[in-house]
């Protein structure tokens, strides 16, 4: 009976070995998805929302210590403006861009980060 035993527990501890190195080998925590608001919408309102996440992470590069560079930020800023400006006046795009940056204001760093990782890559030409 001693040999059975020890065959049992030999057998408990390797197959808590390989749980361990499964759970090991499990999938990350998938990544963040960009703002809906953003990759939901077209023309105007994929701008002013890209506008929006842009102003964002340049808050967070210039809180940086020292400040990180907000060049291409604003320019791709500049470019989302243009696309909105195609079917909004520049009043209608201030007051839709600050209502949009305050909803978005309490987004997670995480989501502000890979959102305004999208705009940047698929900014428009610039206008």
């Amino acid at each position: 009976m001693t040999i059975l035993r020890a065959a049992a527990v030999a057998a408990a501890v390797l197959a808590l070995g390989a749980c361990q190195q499964q759970a090991a080998r499990a999938p990350a925590v998938p990544a963040t998805p960009v703002a809906e608001v953003v990759s939901g919408a077209t023309g105007a309102d994929q701008a002013v929302a890209c506008m929006a996440y842009l102003a964002l992470k340049q808050g967070a590069l210039e809180a940086l210590t020292p400040p990180g560079d907000v060049t291409a930020v604003r320019a791709a800023m500049n470019d989302w403006e243009g696309l909105a400006l195609t079917s909004m006046t520049q009043d209608e795009v201030t007051q839709y861009f600050a209502s949009s940056f305050a909803v978005e204001d309490d987004a997670s760093p995480g989501k502000i980060e890979v959102t305004s990782a999208w705009c940047l890559a698929n900014k428009p030409a610039a206008s």
